[in-house]
């Protein structure tokens, strides 16, 4: 509240993901929810689902009746195997999809898996996925309980950091360690070819997180002799901000995605975003094949514009909000 304490809530959340896990999308989502509700007044604790002497230490304060458990996942076995705990935890729970490989991991099921998942989702009150594709994909049985939200949730501007001054042609990317679907290396062969076109000094950032393996041991080498690329691993938040904030242009060339919080970051920053057009986009990104002649093109003159249809308006704290008023009733 502006100008005073928040108020003291009676209901209060558990988070149930990884508080100390990789950095990337989705530890930005649960965190950029917590502070959001810490600053609204709820008591928000954590399951750390990435520890387990530190989940099982939380056990006791999984009881209360006026809790909202959140259960952010991008793997749907997770919400398989704890299904029996959540269904006899008292207060409300909701299992957040967040992975837009959830259309794949239904497929890869078969019947007999899909009817262990179907029966597995009933063990929770909501189900709040990413974006419409994940909604559709998901039994008819379960449409009264699906819930389509962003997970990016807005962060106040800190008004004391002063803002770095934005590069039109310094470009940055994002890549879970390396991997295949986040195609890096379309980003540096589309900054490649800008520079020998249009932008001589056009530069590419590449913000790397997760698994620091063989994956991104290729693309750390392949980028090694290029003066205009640096490639950072596990940067805090504050830095990928920054980066944000100094980009001209965020380029997200994935195979797939459900609604990157990373994309929302770079808009709210202010950057441009060229994504491809592989999955639902936020309004306001510019869409290009996902090639590197097409990205390159899209750096230098613009994107299709996308619509922002497929993904949702309200975000986690929206969705939050609404679930913690049936407690607090």
């Amino acid at each position: 509240m502006a100008g005073g304490s928040a108020p003291h809530r009676s209901a209060r959340v558990l988070q149930w993901a990884q508080e100390h896990g990789e950095v990337g999308g989705v530890h930005a989502s649960h965190r950029q929810l917590t502070h959001a509700l810490r600053a609204e007044g709820y008591a928000v604790g954590y399951v750390d689902t990435g520890a387990a002497a530190r989940a099982v230490r939380s056990v006791p304060g999984w009881w209360g009746r006026r809790t909202l458990h959140l259960f952010h996942i991008t793997r749907l076995w997770r919400a398989v195997v704890l299904a029996p705990l959540f269904a006899v935890l008292p207060g409300r729970s909701a299992v957040v999809l967040h992975s837009g490989s959830t259309l794949r991991q239904v497929e890869r099921l078969g019947g007999a898996g899909s009817a262990v998942l179907r029966l597995a989702l009933h063990a929770y009150d909501e189900i709040w996925a990413v974006n419409d594709e994940i909604r559709a994909v998901l039994p008819d049985s379960l449409r009264d309980r699906v819930r389509v939200v962003t997970p990016f949730v807005p962060t106040p501007a800190d008004p004391a950091v002063e803002a770095p001054p934005r590069d039109p042609h310094a470009v940055s990317v994002a890549t879970n360690a390396g991997l295949a679907h986040y195609n890096a290396e379309l980003a540096v062969e589309a900054v490649r070819l800008v520079r020998a076109a249009a932008w001589p000094d056009a530069t590419l950032r590449v913000l790397a997180y997760g698994h620091d393996g063989e994956h991104l041991g290729r693309l750390r080498a392949a980028v090694a002799p290029l003066d205009w690329v640096t490639l950072t691993f596990d940067s805090p938040a504050e830095e990928v901000r920054a980066v944000l904030a100094s980009s001209g242009v965020f380029l997200r060339p994935t195979d797939w995605d459900g609604d990157s919080v990373i994309v929302r970051e770079a808009l709210d920053s202010g950057a441009r975003v060229v994504a491809s057009d592989t999955a639902p986009r936020p309004l306001g990104v510019e869409l290009s094949a996902l090639d590197a002649a097409a990205l390159a093109v899209a750096l230098e003159r613009g994107g299709r514009p996308s619509d922002g249809s497929g993904l949702a308006v309200d975000t986690l704290l929206v969705a939050a909000e609404a679930a913690l008023a049936t407690l607090e009733a």
